[in-house]
């Protein structure tokens, strides 16, 4: 079972609101999730930027052609 980005989210806002309301020693655990959250939004940007950039239909294209290739080799 996978731990989704919505996941991550929730707990790090139920660890804030402990931490608001409870006792602060939970600290280090809310910058544990934030950073998670952080790194998967980066991540998900720089897919998306990579993606806007990239024509698909010529990245398609491309590994169709290598794998005619590899197929008309006897691989």
């Amino acid at each position: 079972m996978s731990v989704t980005d919505e996941d991550v989210r929730h707990a790090r806002d139920v660890v804030a609101e402990i931490i608001a309301t409870h006792d602060p020693k939970y600290a280090p655990l809310f910058e544990i999730l934030d950073s998670e959250v952080k790194r998967r939004e980066t991540r998900a940007e720089l897919i998306k930027k990579t993606l806007s950039r990239t024509d698909l239909s010529k990245m398609r294209e491309l590994r169709r052609k290598r794998q005619k290739s590899r197929s008309g080799r006897g691989a």
